[in-house]
């Protein structure tokens, strides 16, 4: 005969003592009916089902009927702090309505019953009611046993998959973003290109679409390939050439006679017409002196500034050879296009956000976005997290 020690036989006395407590009691929440999982905050939960609310088919009510619920749990400690929930801890709430109403932010008693029928349906709590339809807790000892109430085991039973789903939508969510800014950003590069009336209605259909709440990455990434291939593809627009010769054919003969003789610094009666020359504001001919101007047509000239000069200086294209690093991956580009293609994917190269190369582009420029990329890339070894350094650039 084996030796049974007393711990033994009293774990075992508590065992059946509870399954007699739950054959006695058909349809309670008991703690030996629960699904084992791994323990979690209740917090990340809640987190978890508010991000996957859209694929669990819940809307706000039923999120905030479920925090209600989760805070009727048993989590707290001896010292006030929150422990997390674990297969030893009771999950059937036998909460009354009135209280969990009053946790729903004043929902109504109807409403709840409404929302309850919804968690139900999505498989996250279920029913475990009694005779009467009242909650209530089994005691064994002074502590519950089981209950009576709302039972959240298929919520925890599914806790580990929902937070994979959450942490994937929000990383979803973070590449969808970017994606926006990226097709935003070559969406106004297109404005200088000559397109066909079919690929201007796709550019100018853009906006909507990064608009749209229900955007996916698949359209997202559809577009911005289709975006790619119109700015690598389309012309750059040419505005008409006019010379000088034509410039004056085009005007009336009078017109342009006269224009020819205010260049020349003389007026012609006969173009301008007896009715001007009498009344020509500055009399100057009939006193025999002359104007300042002598006669000459003087135009004002606006001095350059500081502003100015630096301007024309950010607009100058750099030296391609001069980029060693970004240079040893992609050609010399052949417009601003080109090259702001470049940036972005020079920039995922690095691990660079795409709305922080968006922010940055707009904001340095994106020739000076190319350069502080190239000295990235140069100390690469050094620098740990490139979203937060090209932040530290953007702040200075």
């Amino acid at each position: 005969m084996k030796h049974v020690t007393s711990t033994a036989l009293a774990a075992r006395a508590q065992e059946n003592c509870a399954k007699s407590a739950e054959h006695s009691l058909p349809g309670m929440g008991s703690l030996t009916l629960q699904p084992a999982f791994r323990p979690v905050l209740r917090r990340d939960v809640m987190a978890a089902v508010n991000t996957c609310a859209r694929d669990l088919g819940l809307r706000q009510g039923s999120v905030v009927v479920l925090d209600a619920l989760l805070s009727c749990l048993p989590c707290q400690g001896a010292d006030g702090r929150e422990m997390p929930v674990s297969p030893t801890t009771l999950l059937t709430i036998y909460a009354s309505n009135e209280t969990l109403c009053f946790r729903a932010k004043g929902l109504t008693d109807r409403q709840l019953r409404r929302h309850l029928e919804t968690l139900e349906q999505a498989g996250l709590i279920r029913r475990r009611d009694s005779a009467n339809g009242k909650r209530f807790p089994v005691m064994q000892h002074g502590k519950p046993i089981g209950a009576f109430g709302l039972d959240l085991s298929p919520l925890f039973a599914q806790a580990d998959e929902m937070l994979a789903m959450a942490l994937r939508r929000r990383e979803e969510a973070d590449e969808l973003r970017g994606l926006r800014a990226q097709i935003l950003r070559l969406r106004a590069a297109c404005v200088d290109l000559q397109l066909s009336d079919k690929v201007a209605a796709f550019v100018d259909g853009l906006r909507n679409l990064v608009r749209r709440a229900s955007l996916t990455l698949t359209e997202a990434r559809g577009a911005l390939a289709q975006l790619t291939a119109v700015l690598f593809h389309a012309k750059p627009r040419t505005e008409p050439a006019f010379e000088a010769g034509e410039s004056t054919s085009r005007l009336p003969a009078p017109i342009a006679h006269a224009e020819e003789s205010a260049c020349n610094g003389h007026a012609n009666p006969s173009a301008l017409g007896a009715d001007q020359i009498d009344t020509d504001p500055y009399p100057t001919a009939k006193t025999g002196q002359t104007p300042a101007s002598d006669g000459q047509y003087v135009r004002h000239t606006e001095q350059e500034s500081d502003t100015k000069k630096r301007n024309a200086r950010t607009c100058e294209l750099p030296d391609w050879n001069d980029l060693t690093e970004i240079s040893a991956f992609y050609p010399e580009p052949n417009s601003p296009q080109q090259a702001s293609l470049i940036a972005f994917e020079f920039g995922k190269i690095l691990r660079i956000s795409q709305d922080i190369l968006a922010s940055a582009a707009q904001r340095l420029g994106l020739w000076e976005l190319l350069k502080l990329e190239d000295r990235m890339a140069k100390q690469a070894g050094s620098i740990l997290n490139p979203d937060a350094y090209l932040r530290s650039v953007l702040r200075s």
